[in-house]
């Protein structure tokens, strides 16, 4: 089969080169495999994907706008109510009790937050908020703390870089969001306050305790001393101070009333410590304060298991939306989180055994600092006795009685900075910066969020629709797809014609309307045919898939172009079904082809002259009920060969080609063959099989013809728009298609005695039709 390679010349419309993949090839790997839409869709550009299924796109984002719009309106509106909290771990005090400087710890504000949420306080909360009054609880259950601490509604976090604690509540009802937050803040304040107090009181009670002892021991000894001055007679016992037993005493006796008070002050703290071993949760007070303290900041174990654990319980209160309770990672991150509360606990455990082990340590050691002062100072009042015996005793007496108020106050001085920190005063290192209030506007659902995700879930999903709808529309969309899919050139592209023009009137636009775009398109394949190495084809067959492709339309304008060249051209109407070319030029169609094969009629008297001059037609003449068997036989063959010798060019009009076998058989005569191709109608697939069936019928393809092409948006022409031509076209043929006709039917009347110079064939070897 010769290839051919179009050309353009001062034609509007390009001709494309055809590529020099041949197609039967592809056609027969594509046999069984996937459908040809697929084949294709890669090579057509997104955008232009989109801009032909722009609807579909627009209808899909109006749809989930619309959705969106929707849910805006039957949503229900969610209030936050926020409250900020501020929490020093280094407190104010009034008296001051150790280093005013203290090591910050990055568990502190994490331990908080586990404050809020833990269970004392959201139960002390939900009762001062009456919950059972609130539609907020009313999905809770019977256990609303764990409903809370699942994370439902209310959310406590901290500060990155700051000491703020943001305690928020989610809820319909804004009024009942402000209210429960405001009481988490009071339940927290109250829990802090009575824990700062119980430790406080114990602490009071036990040093007060040590003092009415002391006081008791005080009395004794005054007693003594008035017994001794009154038993011998003197008013006081004063010694030289100059006397190093004397001194020695004294200072024995400072001594050991400083350890008596360290021993009274272990001995109560030990026996805090050791009730503190009671209970589990003053256990974790005692280590979080110290912790917040810095006593124990060394310990970073205890710090790592306080991270990991707010780390894992951040990631399990992340993950129970997306993959529920019931889910293997729900199961695992519980199971961790479990594991690092037992062993925090065990750590609380184990640093609060060690406390109670130190103070006894320290208590033992006081008590044999003690126990060593009593013994010296016992001592050395022995000795002094020894020397003056009733002086000695009132000395110590009095010595002791010394101490004994010296000790009452120290007593009366710790008692009071406790009963002033801790008793009386409210925790100083909390501060309530803002408390919650009733939300005006609701937080959920966030209109910009809900539009803005619906436009992008809209706009994807609308591509992917356009996507879906290309992939499955099997239809010719540009004449680029026909050069990429069946590998062949196309020699020109057709403009879309208006449908308000008659059938006539598109059959002729290159005679009714020679400036337009449609005949410089019909010209282009003149030339094409001119300039190509199909110059010296006489018999150019015009064929196409299916009906309504155009080749009837096209095989009557390229028929006049040729004429319009000077050449002596003829139109033969092979269509044995549908004839329609007698209709085009209005001829008689009581003669035609089927007449000459049948022997009823002369090939001369059988073509008729058209309006065109060096334009014949042949019609098709009476429909035969055996139009195969006529375009097979002999006579057809023979026929064909005279019209090639007395015309320069016979263009042959058929049948669609997957609906009948007459295409094959006339493609397979001709000397060259076009397929016509209409853009968004004619089928991809079809468009294969039709190739694959002149290529295997043995015809010369010469390349495609792309009709009813959409004019661009922004194309022009030279001498005015494209749109401007079609619609001056439109209105100029409209207005002047009764006169012309009228006029070119008295010039055929002029012509119509006119002799044809073709012979008749012979017919003498043949044996009847």
């Amino acid at each position: 089969m010769q290839q051919i390679r179009p050309e353009v010349g001062t034609d509007s419309v390009q001709a494309v080169t055809r590529v020099d993949a041949r197609p039967a090839a592809a056609l027969r790997a594509w046999s069984g495999s996937a459908p040809a839409p697929a084949a294709s869709s890669s090579s057509v550009p997104l955008l232009q994907v989109l801009w032909r299924r722009r609807w579909t796109l627009l209808g899909v984002m109006v749809g989930c706008g619309l959705l969106a719009g929707l849910y805006l309106l039957c949503a229900t509106r969610v209030y936050s109510a926020s409250a900020t909290v501020l929490i020093r771990q280094q407190a104010p005090r009034a008296f001051a009790q150790g280093p005013t400087f203290l090591t910050p710890s990055e568990t502190y504000l994490p331990t908080q937050v586990d404050v809020f949420r833990s269970t004392p306080v959201l139960a002390r909360a939900l009762d001062a908020a009456n919950y059972r009054s609130m539609a907020t609880f009313a999905g809770a259950g019977s256990d609303p703390v764990a409903w809370l601490r699942r994370g439902n509604a209310l959310k406590v976090e901290a500060g990155r870089k700051s000491d703020v604690v943001v305690v928020t509540m989610e809820s319909p009802w804004p009024d009942e969001a402000a209210t429960f937050v405001n009481c988490v803040i009071d339940a927290y304040l109250a829990d802090q306050s009575a824990h700062q107090r119980a430790t406080g009181t114990e602490m009071v009670r036990v040093l007060q305790q040590e003092k009415d002892q002391l006081e008791q021991h005080r009395a004794t000894c005054v007693a003594s001393m008035l017994d001794a001055r009154r038993n011998n007679g003197v008013l006081s016992f004063k010694e030289d101070k100059g006397n190093p037993s004397w001194e020695r005493i004294e200072s024995l006796s400072g001594s050991l009333t400083a350890a008596e008070i360290a021993t009274i002050e272990l001995r109560a703290q030990e026996r805090c410590a050791r009730e503190m071993l009671l209970s589990p949760l003053a256990i974790s007070a005692f280590v979080t304060d110290q912790q917040a303290k810095g006593r124990d900041s060394g310990d970073y174990e205890y710090e790592e298991l306080r991270r990991q654990l707010i780390q894992t319980a951040l990631t399990l209160a992340s993950s129970v939306p997306v993959v529920g309770f019931n889910h293997p990672r729900y199961q695992v991150l519980q199971a961790a989180l479990d594991s690092l509360t037992r062993r925090i606990a065990q750590k609380e455990r184990a640093m609060a055994d060690a406390h109670v082990a130190a103070l006894a340590s320290l208590r033992g050691i006081a008590a044999e600092k003690e126990k060593r002062l009593h013994e010296a100072l016992d001592a050395e009042q022995a000795h002094a006795l020894a020397l003056t015996p009733v002086a000695a005793e009132y000395l110590r007496l009095e010595g002791e009685v010394d101490r004994i108020q010296k000790k009452c106050e120290l007593l009366d001085q710790r008692i009071a900075e406790i009963s002033v920190d801790d008793v009386k005063s409210a925790p100083l290192n909390v501060q309530v910066l803002e408390p919650a209030r009733v939300a005006e506007r609701p937080v959920k659902p966030n209109r910009m969020l809900v539009m803005g995700a619906a436009l992008m879930f809209g706009w994807l999903l609308g591509i992917g629709a356009a996507l879906l709808g290309e992939w499955r529309d099997a239809r010719w969309h540009s004449p680029q797809e026909i050069i990429s899919v069946l590998g062949t050139a196309v020699v020109a592209v057709v403009p879309r014609i208006s449908k308000r023009l008659s059938p006539v009137t598109r059959g002729q636009m290159v005679r009714l309307d020679v400036r337009s775009p449609v005949a410089e398109a019909y010209r282009s394949v003149r030339t094409s045919l001119y300039l190509g190495s199909a110059r010296k084809a006489r018999t150019i067959l015009l064929a196409s898939p299916m009906e309504g492709d155009g080749k009837s339309t096209t095989a009557s304008n390229l028929a006049i172009a040729f004429a319009h060249a000077g050449e002596r051209t003829l139109v033969v109407d092979c269509d044995l079904r549908e004839p329609v070319q007698h209709l085009i030029f209005e001829a008689d169609a009581g003669a035609g082809l089927t007449s000459v094969l049948s022997g009823e009629a002369k090939l001369r008297e059988a073509i008729v002259p058209t309006d065109v001059p060096n334009l014949h037609l042949l019609p098709c003449g009476p429909v035969p009920t055996n139009p195969s068997e006529l375009l097979t036989g002999k006579r057809f063959d023979r026929l064909m060969r005279t019209l090639a010798e007395g015309f320069d060019r016979v263009i042959v009009d058929s049948p669609p080609l997957m609906m009948f076998t007459d295409a094959r058989v006339l493609a397979a005569s001709a000397d060259a063959t076009l397929l016509v191709l209409r853009m968004n109608q004619s089928v991809r697939e079809l468009g294969m099989l039709a190739l694959d069936g002149l290529e295997r019928a043995g015809a010369n393809v010469l390349g495609a013809i792309a009709n009813d092409v959409p004019p661009p948006r922004a194309y022009r022409k030279y001498g005015g728009t494209w749109q401007y031509a079609m619609a001056g076209a439109a209105r100029r043929i409209a207005d002047e298609d009764e006169n012309s006709m009228v006029s070119e039917r008295e010039r055929r009347v002029g012509r119509s005695s006119e002799l044809l110079t073709v012979k008749e064939p012979d017919w003498s070897s043949d044996a009847a039709p």
